[in-house]
């Protein structure tokens, strides 16, 4: 069973597969695909097994897509192992901090604002287009540093990324309309390595920071940021919004604001926007009573896991108040999400606009999906929201 063919994705058609290899071949063994031989992991357990395991499995060796992409000699710090991996994370952790965060709160606030009054009432809308791509990237702009007036270019920069992690051919449609992300990110290297001061923007800080980089690596570091930053808030902000308007739970929502910050919580279980990451085996190791060589390619589903009856209550249902227990959409471990806290302050912020505005959404046919397996994305949401 090929767990990881993009068209599964695309249709919205992969939960049944999850759900019998779950029950009957949990850690399974699929020996052709596109992407040669792999092992699809889909019980929390072991999600967490291989995820809080990087000497045995290793995210350098082969890098974290199912999908083998050229290998470059400087790659992101996802693509690292201890203790590299720490030395570069570090570069970029200060942008997320407490503070920082803390400082961005009444930004975050008056974007949604904005965001959300400009939504029609009463008549059809993209709420992909309009609501779901627009704030993680004006947000990309203020942490990218760069003019909100270029932040279209991040998302089409984004979408090829996205496209070639998953193996995609990601076209030429729009390419004459961007700059190259290599010269748009290079240039500004050149032209912020003067600065004395470091400022409060990723750019800077890896441009200025204690670690050493090379360009390809700070290009690469600003690729996964990019992408962490940006397709993963907005598909959670789309995907929440369309398990919401089909399970009813809108005015339950609405009835008991207090449930706001766990309900986000669990549409990001729910939608997970992150289908897989990859590890490569260093040696050989067992693993729900399977045997994993050394070498092999073992890939974390967390669409699966986040959904696994062992784990979750009723998974297939968004439980507002659900606590139990830590969520796998942001990873964990040495690889755990950089950038959670500021995901979820944006969707906590879209919810209490959403719910002081509308009484209610209703969908107008059924969202059009991509075609991939890295990142469960929305091309098109069309909604009517109820004053």
């Amino acid at each position: 069973m090929d767990v990881a063919d993009p068209a599964l994705y695309e249709a919205h058609s992969f939960h049944p597969l999850f759900r019998e290899l779950r029950a009957s071949d949990p850690v399974h063994y699929c020996e052709q695909s596109q992407y040669g031989p792999y092992w699809a992991v889909t019980r929390y357990r072991d999600i967490l097994a291989v995820d809080m395991n990087p000497r045995v499995f290793s995210s350098a060796a082969g890098g974290i897509s199912i999908f083998d992409m050229p290998v470059h000699r400087d790659r992101s710090f996802i693509n690292l192992d201890p203790p590299e991996h720490r030395a570069h994370r570090s570069t970029v952790t200060p942008v997320f901090s407490t503070e920082n965060l803390a400082q961005m709160q009444l930004e975050v606030q008056e974007r949604v604002g904005q965001i959300l009054d400009r939504v029609p009432v009463g008549e059809p809308f993209d709420w992909v287009t309009g609501v779901a791509n627009e704030l993680p990237l004006q947000m990309l702009s203020t942490l990218f540093g760069i003019p909100e007036e270029d932040r279209y270019h991040m998302l089409y920069w984004t979408n090829v990324q996205v496209a070639l992690i998953g193996g995609q051919d990601p076209g030429s449609e729009d390419r004459d309309k961007h700059p190259s992300f290599t010269t748009y990110f290079l240039d500004m290297l050149h032209r912020r390595a003067s600065e004395k001061e470091r400022k409060p923007d990723l750019v800077s800080h890896l441009i200025h920071g204690e670690q050493e980089i090379s360009d390809e690596m700070y290009l690469n570091h600003l690729r996964l940021l990019m992408v962490g930053a940006n397709d993963t808030t907005r598909t959670s902000i789309a995907g929440g919004l369309e398990a919401v308007i089909e399970q009813g739970l809108y005015a339950d929502l609405r009835a008991n604001r207090a449930w706001v910050p766990t309900a986000v919580n669990e549409m990001i279980r729910f939608v997970t926007p992150v289908v897989h990451q990859r590890r490569t085996a260093t040696r050989d190791f067992e693993l729900g009573g399977k045997t994993i060589r050394k070498g092999d390619k073992v890939v974390m589903f967390y669409v699966s896991g986040n959904r696994d009856e062992a784990a979750f209550t009723n998974p297939d249902r968004l439980v507002m108040d659900r606590t139990e227990p830590r969520i796998l959409s942001f990873g964990s471990g040495i690889h755990h999400c950089i950038g959670f806290r500021i995901a979820k302050m944006q969707l906590q912020y879209m919810w209490e606009g959403m719910l002081d505005r509308f009484s209610g959404f209703e969908l107008v046919d059924q969202p059009v999906r991509t075609r991939s397996n890295f990142v469960q994305g929305f091309q098109s949401m069309r909604v009517i929201a109820r004053g």
